[in-house]
């Protein structure tokens, strides 16, 4: 089935065209990363597949249903690049992590002790066990996308969407963050959407990438994104683009 299928998409927002006449499917259970320059599209991008915001034109099914039908059934997973807490709100990560239960709780059940245990089992699935009781304001940007994830997961969705997850994260710490990505989606069979501005380490992780600034300069295998005319039509401008060997050596050894 088709995680996704955008046919003739347009979004105009206060009056200016955001994105225009975008046409893209992609598999179930694929890594589908999204580049492009500032101010592109990318995260009116993301919320179009949302259901948060409406086109212009064109159409969005997602699992072959209409956005707001996925959205209202919990099949959406969403990292965004910050989580809106006041960071004088004593949150301790459990705390966050819980909050990705709260779809199927109801707003108004207090989480039992259960659901603070499967909030646990999502901590130590991204490898951060035994930091429930931290304060999610006291953790480093690395630290904190990952309790991010570990919120997103809890809700057991089916897709998993990320906007720039890697923003704050040193460049080690970038490099873990996709191979945990990559990890998840090969274990879970999670379809992953994710926008990142780094275009020379995504692709050692992604299946499939799209290039988008407005419209849809290309779509599909990850090399083909660093082809020059690609990358001169989408960032208006030649750039040079430095790919690690170990990043790429790390991926093809994940993939098998």
């Amino acid at each position: 089935m088709k995680a996704l299928e955008i046919k003739n998409l347009s979004i105009v927002l206060s009056g200016k065209e955001i994105l225009k006449d975008i046409n893209l499917s992609l598999e179930e259970g694929k890594f589908l990363g999204i580049v492009g320059p500032n101010g592109s599209g990318k995260t009116t991008f993301l919320k179009s597949i949302l259901g948060l915001i409406k086109p212009l034109a064109g159409m969005v099914r997602v699992l072959g249903k209409s956005s707001e039908e996925c959205l209202s059934e919990g099949v959406f997973g969403y990292v965004p690049q910050h989580l809106n807490l006041d960071i004088n709100f004593p949150a301790r990560a459990i705390d966050v992590v819980t909050m990705g239960l709260y779809g199927r709780l109801g707003f108004f059940r207090w989480p039992s002790k259960k659901d603070k245990e499967k909030a646990s089992e999502y901590i130590a699935l991204i490898g951060m066990s035994g930091h429930e009781n931290f304060p999610f304001g006291e953790m480093s940007g690395g630290e904190q996308q990952r309790i991010s994830i570990a919120r997103a997961l809890a809700s057991n969705p089916k897709i998993l969407i990320l906007d720039e997850p890697s923003t704050g994260i040193d460049v080690v710490g970038q490099e873990d963050f996709y191979h945990l990505l990559k990890g998840f989606q090969m274990r879970l069979g999670l379809t992953i959407i994710m926008v990142s501005h780094d275009i020379g380490a995504v692709t050692a992780y992604v299946d499939e990438i799209a290039c988008l600034n407005k419209i849809l300069y290309y779509h599909g295998a990850p090399l083909g994104a660093l082809d020059e005319n690609v990358l001169g039509r989408l960032y208006g401008k030649n750039v040079d683009i430095l790919i690690h060997s170990d990043v790429c050596d790390k991926c093809e050894r994940l993939r098998k």
